[in-house]
């Protein structure tokens, strides 16, 4: 009796310690009893959340799944067993056991939380708005309301979130948090004079996160209000100096005002005062590659790996760097040291790009080959393999590449209800500026002279959208009747196909778009809106579609095909088709775009 009791003291003791979120010292003190209690469910579960609190998550695991053998009927440890699995990436098991959970613990609303975030995990967005709803359904409120609005702004259902934004506030009106909510939501759907407004009040009363800084910032940019959106993130900086997302958009800022190499100057203050902050520093290298100060960047991830030399993170970073600096080998051998040290898909991936300017084909086919064997439509790694037999004058390239197959122009007739095609794409172009200014956010555009829309044109409610999918049809139902099922990309081909996304991108004079593939489509496309070209173009194939040039340099890969950006033209092309603009040269060269997939 005297052991038992002296037993239940280490237990209270080691639950009063994590209590007080020493779970190192409870572990000690819990360690050497927990074997008199294999069969007790609470002491089991105890453990599990003191390893828990530690990230060891294999072993909380454990210790929770000894204790639901021991009591079946707890809906509380079926909830911390789905959160470890969870957070371990295991979301189909996980949810599995979120449902006995909430079978035998109706009241646990939480744990309806957690199968929305698990199936928003796996994309299966249906299925998480229908249990975010059945949640609504069960205890409206703000909460449920919110969770609910989640989904709908992952499905591009912006309008929709607005609405649920606008109910959720009903419930608190004065909520800060549902507040700022309706606020981003009025910014995804264009209305961004409320949102700054609310942004505003809100941040006369507290600047009190570094996302509330980081989107006001963004409005008042958006606004041309763009001093003020210095000093606000500025002021986020000094409150939050370690939150990398407000330094990179203080760096964007001052880039976009021509600071040059100085756009960086804060972050390098943090690093002085934070100087084994690792994330700090790689965020840094990041702004100066996108600013194009490669050799700087170089410098930054030079001495950020003294410090951690094995770091997976800046070994990557340092590899891109050095083979922007046409330094390719010496890329590949730091690009190779990461995926020693940390082997995955993506570090593989990684890989290819700079394989590829080194001159080793021969591996990216190999590296590819075995990527495929698990995502085989993932269409940058076609890209890389096409190009690698490109370079090896394999004889499959022109199966792949065959671009005065796969690529189809089509001249788009007017939609129904208009004379000509001119008098569509004049009230189209109108529309597609106006989304410009609204949904083409300056600080997260790498487009040279150029922008492009943030979000998806699909959910719009559009006139002009609905006629243009319209009129895109009969070419589409052409283009994929006449693939053919032995070519790589008519094996794809299903009863139905979809529309995946609609943007648009917008040139001004020495616009481009970089070349690039769409990783996620199936058939891509680009549709010519307005082009307002100049008066003596230097190059008389300024602003013209280009196919086959891969996005870095490779010696004698060059573009293979090239369209010109003729208003009411449609371009039908596989996704997997490295493209991209030559510079353009006028005032607006404004094109739609969309992706197909089957199914």
């Amino acid at each position: 009796m005297k052991g038992a009791l002296e037993a239940d003291a280490f237990v209270n003791a080691a639950r009063e310690l994590l209590n007080q979120n020493d779970a190192i010292g409870a572990e000690r003190i819990l360690s050497p009893v927990i074997h008199q209690f294999r069969a007790d469910a609470p002491v089991q579960h105890l453990m599990g959340q003191i390893k828990k609190t530690q990230g060891q998550l294999v072993e909380a695991e454990r210790y929770f799944r000894a204790a639901i053998a021991h009591d079946l009927k707890s809906g509380q440890y079926y909830n911390e067993l789905g959160l470890i699995l969870q957070a371990r990436g295991a979301h189909e098991d996980a949810i599995k056991v979120f449902r006995a959970a909430a079978a035998l613990s109706p009241g646990l609303l939480m744990v309806r939380v957690n199968i929305v975030r698990c199936l928003m995990a796996l994309n299966e967005l249906g299925d998480a708005e229908r249990e975010a709803r059945e949640y609504v359904a069960i205890a409206p409120g703000a909460e449920s309301l919110t969770l609910l609005g989640t989904v709908q702004r992952a499905q591009e259902r912006h309008q929709d979130a607005l609405i649920t934004a606008e109910t959720a506030l009903k419930y608190g009106p004065s909520l800060r948090g549902l507040r700022y909510n309706y606020a981003t939501a009025l910014e995804k759907v264009g209305r961004t004079g409320e949102a700054l407004g609310i942004f505003e009040k809100l941040t006369r009363q507290e600047l009190d996160t570094p996302d509330l800084a980081l989107h006001f910032a963004r409005a008042l940019y958006a606004a041309g209000r763009k001093k003020d959106a210095e000093e606000v993130v500025a002021k986020g900086v000094e409150l939050w100096p370690q939150v990398s997302a407000l330094h990179g958009v203080l760096s964007r800022i001052r880039q976009l005002g021509g600071a040059g190499e100085n756009s960086v100057f804060d972050i390098e203050k943090a690093i002085a005062a934070h100087p084994t902050d690792l994330t700090l520093r790689l965020t840094c290298a990041d702004a100066l590659h996108r600013g194009g100060f490669n050799a700087k960047a170089c410098n930054v991830l030079d001495e950020a790996l003294r410090l951690a030399p094995e770091a997976p993170a800046l070994l990557t970073a340092m590899g891109i760097v050095l083979d922007e600096l046409d330094r390719p080998l010496d890329g590949l051998r730091v690009l190779r040291r990461a995926a020693e040290i940390a082997p995955s898909r993506t570090a593989q991936r990684n890989l290819l790009s700079t394989l590829l300017r080194a001159g080793q084909p021969e591996e990216v086919l190999r590296i590819v080959n075995d990527l495929r064997v698990e995502q085989p439509d993932e269409q940058y790694l076609i890209a890389c393999a096409t190009t690698a037999m490109r370079m090896l004058d394999h004889p499959e390239y022109r199966i792949w590449c065959d671009y005065d197959r796969m690529v189809r122009t089509y001249e788009i007739p007017p939609p129904h209800g208009f004379f000509t095609t001119e008098a569509f794409n004049a009230g189209l172009a109108a529309l597609l500026r106006t989304q410009h200014k609204t949904n083409a956010h300056p600080l997260d555009q790498y487009i040279p002279n150029g922008s492009q829309t943030s979000r998806s044109l699909l959910a719009l409610d559009e006139p002009a959208i609905k006629h243009f999918l319209a009129a895109m049809d009969v070419a589409v139902r052409d283009y994929v009747g006449r693939l053919r099922e032995n070519d790589p990309v008519g094996a794809r081909r299903a009863k139905h196909s979809r529309y995946s996304g609609l943007w648009s991108v917008r040139l001004g004079d020495g616009g481009y778009q970089p070349n690039h593939v769409h990783d996620r489509g199936w058939i891509s496309s680009a549709y010519f809106v307005s082009v307002i070209p100049g008066e003596r173009p230097k190059d008389p194939r300024a602003g013209w579609l280009k196919f086959g040039e891969p996005n870095r340099p490779i010696a004698k890969c060059g573009p293979e095909k090239l369209v010109e950006p003729e208003p009411g033209t449609l371009v039908l092309f596989p996704s997997y088709m490295w493209h991209g603009t030559v510079p353009f040269e006028g005032a607006e060269r404004l094109s739609l775009a969309f992706d197909l997939i089957p199914g």
